[in-house]
């Protein structure tokens, strides 16, 4: 408080005495930067749950016990195999003698067989906190990373009869999706197909559950896969059609400033009619302010503009800067309006036609030069191909969110003509079999590429040396370029250094044992179920192996000069003058754990996922008593040798 305080003052004696000079000071241009890093830091600060008061996290480390938490369902997540997923808005954690006000996001799993629900209903529900669990192998993706990031701290897991509908909250995001799923209703009355309907709920409305885990992976290989969720591709275009169809609104008397206006009214209409999911409402303030920036005509205009929606966003949610989609949202924006003028000009068709997919290309590869890095960082591919499919989808999308946003609304007064639903299904299809046919060529995708975050900074400092040089080349700004370039080799070196020459691995398999044995690139695999497997590729991928072999597993295993007693099913290790100083246990083994130590007094215990929940809770009871260190895979993840 007394930084924020120092802050303002510093930052009001700057501003006066800047309106006495003649000439500005530099001293304000310190002050502003102080008060704008001041007020991120307290809205960072104060957007940690730790950091709030009421938040349930507080609330629930008391020592009174609560029962039960009402809340009210804020977002429908993707369902899994076994369970329908929900984001909740905790209100009141209720205990035997008072109800607490309370706050916070909270992750619900309710089994599949159970009721149906939707944002906006209010809840009641037993209040069993879990954290959620971490990745229990190497370097698969972290959900309980990527849910901290949304604000969600606890899981609760039930059934559809621990649950009760309480009420329902009426607000304008509840009312919005409850349109999008009459919306999406009324166009199934109509003679779509599956897929079609899929793809056109997903670019129109942003709903993605019908699409099929091939439909999906096609777009992925064939480097569209950004257009089957609404993001600052989708508004950017729409806002580019609107600019071009009000046009004529600039020859009124006011033109200048209603065109932009109505181009923002219109913009966040569509994001009523997509259900104002969080990713929409991020995209649409985001050109929101493009919008004006452009209708300026300068492009200091729209990249202040852009970073302006950045800070006021960021203002709401800090944590927004930590999630993948707005990052590549607001870089790829970034990057199309730094880079493509130079891209656009280095070539000048006198062709309109040829000119227009040029302009398209300059686009694409100016987005992509602005989201690479992060790309092979998060998802660790490329496709190759991803300037053909831009050829055709970018056309197509800018004509299906005309032509769909219309069918949507006619289907809406019941009055949509059957001709028009035919059109927009047939566009959908060429869509989809295109990317079909694009996705074949599997050989220019190119996948399982280990990219750190250290190498994808390095890229955008060259990205940034490289952006300097051809603005204004100097000697400065080219010593910066080689040093970023150094700067990537230093952190590809460092990769290498850091990747163990050996190890062991105990992976966590349900039901299966596998152990890996990694020596410089080559790694074996101790397991009996080659197709179980895949789990692996993450580990294959960071670990750079170059070799891969399966092996049944051997009964003692050398762990740098030490010896690993593997135990399964025989429980066999009655041997004389042998002490193992580490023991994996498989299979449950019928043994006396207590006998065991006593004979072998290993230095660790590890049991892996193919033992049964009860020989576990007995043995590490065991150990604990014995003071043996007692490793399971299944709640502490994979065991990695020292």
């Amino acid at each position: 408080m007394l930084f924020g305080s120092a802050t303002m003052l510093f930052f009001l004696i700057a501003y006066l005495n800047a309106t006495r000079q003649l000439f500005p000071s530099p001293w304000m241009g310190v002050a502003t930067f102080f008060l704008i890093f001041s007020i991120g830091l307290f809205s960072t600060y104060y957007s940690i749950p730790e950091n709030q008061a009421n938040h349930y996290l507080q609330k629930d480390s008391g020592t009174e016990k609560i029962f039960f938490a009402k809340a009210i369902i804020t977002e429908e997540l993707k369902p899994t195999q076994f369970s329908e997923r929900y984001l909740l808005k905790v209100e009141e954690l209720i205990s035997e003698t008072e109800i607490h006000s309370s706050r916070g996001k909270l992750l619900l799993n309710v089994n599949s067989d159970s009721i149906n629900l939707q944002p906006g209903n209010k809840i009641l529900i037993p209040w069993t906190p879990q954290e959620i669990k971490p990745p229990l192998n190497p370097f698969q993706f972290n959900y309980k990373d990527y849910m901290k990031r949304l604000g969600v701290e606890r899981q609760v897991s039930i059934s559809g009869e621990q649950l009760e509908v309480t009420g329902q909250e009426e607000n304008f995001i509840v009312l919005a999706w409850t349109l999008r799923e009459k919306l999406i209703s009324n166009l199934r009355n109509y003679d779509f197909g599956k897929e079609e309907l899929a793809v056109f709920q997903a670019l129109i409305l942003g709903q993605r559950r019908d699409i099929d885990d091939q439909l999906y992976k096609n777009y992925a290989a064939a480097g569209a896969i950004h257009i089957l969720a609404i993001s600052g591709l989708h508004i950017g275009i729409l806002m580019l059609l609107l600019n071009f169809l009000l046009k004529p609104v600039e020859k009124l008397k006011y033109g200048k400033y209603l065109k932009p206006g109505l181009v923002i009214i219109l913009l966040w209409g569509f994001a009523i009619l997509s259900g104002l999911s969080p990713s929409v409402v991020r995209a649409v303030c985001m050109f929101s302010f493009i919008a004006i920036g452009l209708q300026l005509k300068r492009k200091t205009s729209t990249l202040n503009s852009l970073f302006l929606s950045l800070f006021f966003l960021l203002l709401i949610n800090p944590f927004y800067l930590f999630q993948v989609g707005f990052q590549m949202s607001y870089l790829a924006v970034f990057s199309i309006i730094v880079f493509q003028p130079y891209i656009n000009r280095l070539f000048s068709p006198k062709i309109r036609i040829i000119d227009y997919f040029w302009k398209i290309i300059s686009v694409s590869l100016a987005a992509q030069i602005g989201v690479l890095p992060l790309s092979l960082y998060y998802f660790h591919q490329f496709p190759g191909l991803f300037l053909v499919s831009s050829l055709v989808v970018l056309p197509l999308l800018g004509f299906i969110l005309a032509l769909g946003i219309l069918v949507i609304l006619l289907a809406f007064m019941n009055i949509l003509p059957q001709i028009l639903a035919d059109l927009l299904g047939m566009v959908i299809t060429f869509l989809n079999t295109f990317i079909g046919k694009i996705a074949k060529f599997d050989v220019f995708v190119f996948s399982d590429i280990d990219f750190s975050l250290l190498q994808s900074m390095a890229v955008y400092l060259i990205l940034l040396g490289i952006l300097l040089v051809i603005a204004k080349p100097n000697f400065k700004r080219l010593c910066f370029l080689l040093i970023s370039i150094m700067g990537f080799q230093l952190a590809s070196f460092y990769n290498k250094i850091n990747n163990p020459a050996d190890e062991i691995v105990v992976f966590h398999r349900t039901r299966e044992s596998v152990i890996g044995k990694k020596q410089k690139y080559d790694l074996t695999i101790f397991a009996e179920n080659k197709d179980q497997l895949s789990f692996l590729k993450a580990y294959l991928r960071e670990r750079q192996i170059e070799n891969f072999s399966l092996q049944q597993l051997p009964d003692i295993l050398s762990v740098s000069d030490q010896i690993c007693l593997v135990i399964d099913t025989t429980a066999s290790y009655n041997l004389k003058e042998f002490q193992p100083e580490f023991i994996i246990l498989r299979n449950s083994p019928r043994l006396n754990m207590e006998r065991l130590i006593n004979q072998l007094q290993p230095r660790q215990i590890i049991a892996d996922g193919s033992n049964h929940p009860s020989f576990v809770n007995q043995w590490r009871n065991t150990c604990r008593l014995k003071k043996i260190p007692f490793h399971y895979t299944g709640e502490k993840g994979a065991y990695i040798f020292p």
